[in-house]
């Protein structure tokens, strides 16, 4: 795990809003009865290179969806993205977005956020992308997503899937 105790707490904090705000079906059939990860599985359910789906909405309402390989990092994260995508389009003309990923039918993560085009991508990976698809500098920009809100689940204690 690499984030600062700083970050968990911020994750934490946000997960327990999430959680105890929550709709009904979301409380009923993602987080109630023990089944919300803390902070620190959070981010170790991220570890590296997980591919999420990341979805969009445009301007005029359409939704699209990618998968996506998103990088955590102090509980942000920050996502390679073609300068010329829809993606980025629909970024420009609406920040909000969800990231969603899962390994099994009983751990899995939605993340609610907003999204803003940044200058330096903490994981250096926009600058492999370039290098690898021999884009032309510029070719590539970095997205964060800030989480608003986050459901993560894992199996409880005593559930038969429990590790």
């Amino acid at each position: 795990m690499h984030e600062s105790s700083a970050t968990l707490r911020r994750l934490q904090e946000l997960i327990d809003a999430s959680v105890a705000t929550a709709g009904p079906a979301i409380a009923r059939n993602f987080v109630g009865g023990g089944w919300a990860m803390s902070a620190e599985e959070f981010v170790d359910f991220w570890g590296e290179g997980r591919m999420a789906a990341i979805s969009t909405v445009s301007a005029k309402g359409a939704v699209h969806t990618a998968p996506l390989d998103p990088k955590l990092v102090d509980g942000r994260f920050f996502i390679p993205t073609f300068a010329n995508s829809q993606r980025l389009a629909d970024h420009r003309a609406n920040p909000r977005c969800s990231i969603t990923s899962w390994d099994g039918p009983y751990r899995a993560v939605i993340v609610y956020g907003n999204a803003r085009v940044v200058e330096r991508d903490p994981t250096a990976r926009s600058a492999e992308v370039v290098e690898e698809q021999g884009l032309a500098p510029g070719g590539v920009v970095t997205v964060e997503v800030t989480p608003t809100r986050i459901y993560a689940i894992r199996p409880p204690a005593g559930h038969h899937a429990a590790g």
